[in-house]
């Protein structure tokens, strides 16, 4: 009857440590659906947060700009905080008669590289395609997910406008 009670006990034993697994996979499953339900969400305002950057990176440049007695042209260096990474040399936007950065070349190339050297970073690797419009006299930034920036050259002023 003993040895009954005892294998009667494991068994139950067993079961409860099944029950307990299965609530964890189950809890697990939900936490875990939840995180990449919510990554394409988060990687889709990267875009909003370049926007915030951006602005900053323009009024800091003009700052700058009037600092220095309104140059033609400003240096920009930006270090990388990896140890690993090599020194770059500093560059150089051209800057129009009011302080706001200009491209070098007035076209997707050239708008291309204002970004690289605002920003620190390739559009490519924002995610990003980069177009110069003629008629605003504009850079324009867009994402994949359908949300742009657009840089007005002549007056500094950045729109962002969010995917319908």
């Amino acid at each position: 009857m003993q040895t009954q009670q005892k294998a009667e006990s494991d068994l139950l034993r067993i079961y409860g440590r099944m029950i307990t697994i299965g609530l964890v996979l189950v809890i697990m499953a939900v936490i875990g659906a939840k995180y990449f339900f919510t990554l394409p969400q988060i990687a889709a305002r990267g875009l909003e947060v370049d926007h915030a950057r951006f602005l900053n990176v323009l009024v800091m440049a003009r700052s700058q700009w009037l600092s220095l007695g309104k140059p033609p042209q400003l240096q920009l260096n930006w270090e990388a905080f990896d140890n690993s990474a090599k020194e770059t040399e500093p560059s150089v936007v051209d800057v129009n008669g009011l302080g706001w950065p200009q491209p070098k070349q007035l076209n997707g190339q050239g708008c291309q590289d204002l970004w690289q050297q605002l920003m620190g970073a390739e559009v490519d690797n924002a995610g990003l395609v980069a177009d110069y419009l003629v008629k605003d006299n504009s850079c324009h930034y867009r994402s994949h997910n359908g949300d742009s920036l657009g840089y007005q050259l002549n007056s500094g002023r950045v729109i962002f406008l969010t995917a319908p």
